[in-house]
């Protein structure tokens, strides 16, 4: 492999497929591409399958953006059955009768859940408690009380409702950084009254991203043994579409190189700039330099830099 290889910068979209581990995704794309500095912004279950955004090279940088955003995903739920880690890999503890349990009952659950909701995160899950993850207490069969997290739901659709051999539902859900789809699942089983759990998982969205644009981990590989993967890769300022787009004055794009704040105008020359607000930033050649964030003071607006990516040499 060409040593310039290693200088690449981008983001890739790719499909982890179900029973593989989100480092594992990392760890293959590294050796296709001979590439130490590759990482990814937000994990999967092993179980799960789906979209997953990779950051090759300085792009890692962005992983504080890509992480933060909404995510969509599909979800089968297994109606009447709790299970210990509310998935298909837990042992089960509880089965109840789904007599009366319909499509339309279903819908009016689904309702009530959308919006701002408390979850208490699962046992088998990598938030931290006193310097472990809880998953790594659940694997030597230790259980911890465990504080509920705000998260926010924006959607709850019913796609499909299956009546035989079990009832069995079809969801997609378009959420917050953080929601567990799978205590999600088991709530809604609770709240029907018959209790439910995961069945299967698959991420088909991340913020503006849609799963029709990955690759496969197959044609990953196929594009890398013909030399053509490179168009697939996003660079960096396509990674970041969710930001709105600054051009800079050469002064200001020299102040912001160094790491210096500069007025860029007033509040009426930029109204959809309200303060607070992060930027791509731009030269006036149109060359990305990074990512700026837009104060106000006063009736003026201040551009700090954030993360600058200088010209590489």
């Amino acid at each position: 492999m060409r040593s310039e290889v290693k200088e690449l910068e981008g983001v890739l979209l790719l499909l982890k497929p179900s029973g593989m581990r989100a480092h594992d995704v990392v760890e293959f794309v590294r050796r296709k591409l001979k590439m130490k500095r590759v990482g990814h912004t937000g994990t999967l279950d092993p179980l799960a399958a789906g979209l997953m955004i990779l950051c090759l090279g300085r792009a890692t940088r962005l992983a504080e953006f890509l992480s933060e955003l909404d995510k969509v995903y599909e979800f089968e739920m297994v109606l009447g059955v709790k299970t210990k880690s509310q998935d298909a890999e837990g042992e089960i503890i509880e089965v109840r009768s789904t007599d009366g349990i319909t499509a339309e009952r279903l819908r009016e659950v689904l309702a009530k859940f959308v919006g701002e909701i408390e979850q208490i995160p699962p046992m088998l899950s990598a938030v931290h408690y006193q310097g472990k993850r809880l998953y790594e207490l659940a694997r030597k069969g230790i259980e911890v009380e465990r504080k509920p997290r705000k998260v926010q739901i924006y959607r709850l659709k019913l796609l499909e409702w299956w009546e035989e051999p079990v009832k069995r539902a079809l969801i997609e859900v378009h959420c917050s950084r953080g929601t567990y789809i799978r205590t999600l699942a088991s709530d809604i089983g609770d709240a029907l009254g018959c209790g439910a759990y995961q069945h299967f998982l698959v991420r088909t969205q991340i913020g503006p991203f849609k799963s029709e644009q990955a690759l496969t981990l197959e044609e990953f590989a196929e594009a890398v043994s013909k030399g053509e993967w490179e168009r697939y890769l996003l660079s960096l300022d396509q990674a970041l579409p969710m930001f709105p787009p600054l051009v800079l004055t050469r002064l200001e794009t020299q102040r912001v190189l160094k790491g210096m704040e500069s007025v860029i105008g007033t509040i009426w020359g930029y109204p959809n700039l309200k303060g607070e607000d992060l930027v791509r930033l731009y030269d006036p050649d149109h060359k990305f330099l990074g990512v700026g964030i837009v104060r106000r003071h006063g009736n003026l607006l201040v551009c700090q830099p954030h993360k600058i990516f200088p010209p590489l040499p």
